[in-house]
């Protein structure tokens, strides 16, 4: 479970994020990777010569970087979401493709390209292969969501064994069921608005909503990633006073905290409860990544451009776990 989106300010600031909602901390740190670091791709093998400099959330167990969202220093965003029951990989990479593990996808696209327009050409020579990821012990059913400096999004999905490159003309995605039924699913809340409903007569009862909200009244409420899709692009569109970037990231942190998950809210069948462990924000044209976590709701940023791009390890800060309160006396 988890949901993301895009904005762009007044200002021309370009800006994504997304809630990771899980059951199980993988040890996440906001981690820096370098231009020119190799790393080793799980499904090919291959040694990847990382081509720009990488922000982002990432698990990182000695050499392995498993990122979750991140952004780079050309402004391409990507982050990886859960499909359950809807991703379907290649048992193989087809003969003359690359093989890319799901759990690699991010760090395989911001390593290498700039642009969402560059990686739809890369996905025409890319097989998504079933990989396991060691932490988890299974191939986990992931799809991604990415976006640039022109403001444009898209969202990748293993499919049918294949993959499935849909231009999301919403700039929001969840989970299940796949990219094309959210979009259809949006028609049947046409109906919602941020202004009033007009008072109205029946026979000889006048009727006036209770107090304000009422041009909100059906926007769905649940957990479920259907209606985490609907509030998430209800407030995307309705939305004011994005204008710099400093207000499109508070922006984007009201809209994610309506589909944050408490603990408690969601139980798995495993009897595991779902939680938003962090949600994060990053702007194209700044390099900023900003996030908070479940227990600090305290915004933490870095920015990429302040840190050593040409180094030749990678770079880690650890994760703000501890919640900070301003006291006035």
């Amino acid at each position: 479970m988890c949901t993301s989106l895009t904005l762009e300010t007044a200002d021309g600031h370009h800006l994504f994020g997304r809630t990771m909602d899980f059951a199980i901390d993988l040890g996440q740190a906001v981690t820096i990777v370098p231009r020119n670091y190799s790393w080793r791709s799980a499904a090919s093998d291959d040694l990847i010569k990382t081509k720009y400099g990488i922000v982002g959330m990432a698990s990182v167990d000695q050499d392995l970087v498993v990122y979750a969202d991140g952004i780079n220093e050309a402004g391409l965003t990507c982050a990886t979401l859960y499909l359950p029951g809807f991703a379907d990989y290649s048992d193989h990479a087809t003969d003359g493709k690359e093989a890319v593990a799901p759990h690699d996808f991010v760090f395989w696209s911001l390593s290498r390209y700039g642009s969402i327009e560059e990686v739809k050409d890369a996905l025409a020579n890319v097989s998504l292969v079933e990989f396991p990821l060691a932490a988890l012990q299974v191939t986990p059913p992931l799809h991604w969501i990415l976006s640039d400096k022109t403001g444009k999004s898209i969202v990748v999905e293993p499919i049918d064994k294949g993959i499935k490159i849909y231009d999301n003309p919403v700039g929001v995605m969840t989970n299940s069921p796949d990219f094309p039924w959210h979009l259809t699913y949006l028609r049947q809340f046409i109906g919602l608005r941020p202004r009033q409903f007009e008072p109205v007569r029946w026979e000889n009862l006048d009727l006036s909503a209770f107090s304000q909200g009422s041009g909100s009244v059906g926007l769905p409420g649940d957990f479920t990633p259907p209606s985490r899709f609907v509030r998430a692009a209800y407030w995307k569109n309705n939305i004011t006073n994005i204008d710099t970037e400093q207000d499109g990231i508070t922006g984007l942190f009201h809209i994610l905290s309506t589909c944050d998950l408490p603990k408690g809210a969601v139980v798995t069948p495993e009897g595991l409860e779902d939680v938003t462990i962090y949600t994060s924000a990053m702007c194209a044209e700044s390099g900023t990544f900003y996030y908070h976590g479940y227990d600090n709701r305290q915004i933490t940023a870095v920015n990429l451009f302040h840190e050593d791009l040409d180094a030749k390890t990678i770079k880690t800060y650890d994760f703000v776990r501890n919640q900070s309160i301003h006291f006035e006396n």
